[in-house]
């Protein structure tokens, strides 16, 4: 994996984008992590192997009781419906904006750890398993590591990561311009021995929140903006500081 470096501000980030896209010679995705030292590892290969059919089965089960629904064995559809509502899955969340990136990459406030943007060639990656495309999940040769997901089989054939495209049905995912990568291995993307060649990293340090925050928020890139709904809406407005005649935090005083 290629470092490239620290962010202190927005101009940061979009140079590093176009330098990884020099390097790689070829477009990039950017996925932030408000803590660097977060692995590229979708969440369901943190839990026991055993519970990932389980996670799918009892979720297709109970979620039509609640909203529509794709067909019941409908995998292709079901899956990133399930990413997108929390569930644990072998899919991993990307983005084509380095800008939103960076939102999801600012530092947690309380815990003064620093962020860091991840910068993927989608294209580099699959060379190493498909070839130079970027496939739909509906292909053939990405069905397969749908098929090991819901069937709960380890397929020792099936022990790649591939970055796809699959279909924005949802608002938010629209917004956000989202793609994936799904991966049929349990191995952190950055331990790919290859991962020099279609990887990079760049940290947004604890002390530069503030700064990019402020640059992203001039630039449109806010909370009701990726979360386009009423309760993230209230979520941003409730965030604003009632300042007094000297610039003080009136809230501040009570």
């Amino acid at each position: 994996m290629i470092d490239f470096g620290k962010a202190y501000n927005l101009a940061d980030i979009i140079e590093a984008a176009h330098e990884a896209e020099r390097k790689f010679e070829a477009q990039v995705w950017f996925r932030g992590q408000s803590e660097y030292k977060w692995q590229l590892k979708p969440s369901v290969h943190r839990r026991h192997p055993i519970l990932e059919a389980q996670f799918l089965h009892h979720f297709r089960l109970r979620a039509p009781s609640m909203a529509t629904c794709p067909n019941h064995e409908d995998h292709i559809s079901w899956l990133p419906l399930m990413q997108h509502y929390g569930l644990p899955t072998r899919l991993l969340d990307w983005t084509e904006s380095a800008m939103i990136a960076a939102y999801f990459g600012l530092p947690k406030i309380e815990k003064g750890i620093d962020g860091a943007i991840y910068m993927l060639a989608p294209g580099k990656l699959n060379q190493n398993s498909i070839g130079d495309i970027i496939p739909f999940l509906v292909d053939e040769r990405v069905k397969k590591y749908i098929k090991d997901a819901f069937t709960g089989e380890s397929n020792p054939d099936n022990n790649q990561t591939i970055s796809v495209l699959a279909p924005r049905t949802d608002k938010r995912m629209a917004v956000q311009l989202g793609n994936y990568t799904i991966h049929g291995t349990r191995e952190p993307l950055e331990d790919n021995p290859m991962s020099s060649t279609f990887l990079g990293k760049i940290i947004i340090p604890h002390s530069a929140r503030d700064k990019i925050k402020s640059d992203l928020s001039v630039a449109g890139i806010r909370r009701s903006n990726l979360f386009p709904d009423l309760e993230n809406l209230a979520k941003e407005v409730s965030e604003i500081i009632a300042f007094g005649p000297n610039g003080e935090d009136l809230d501040a005083k009570k």
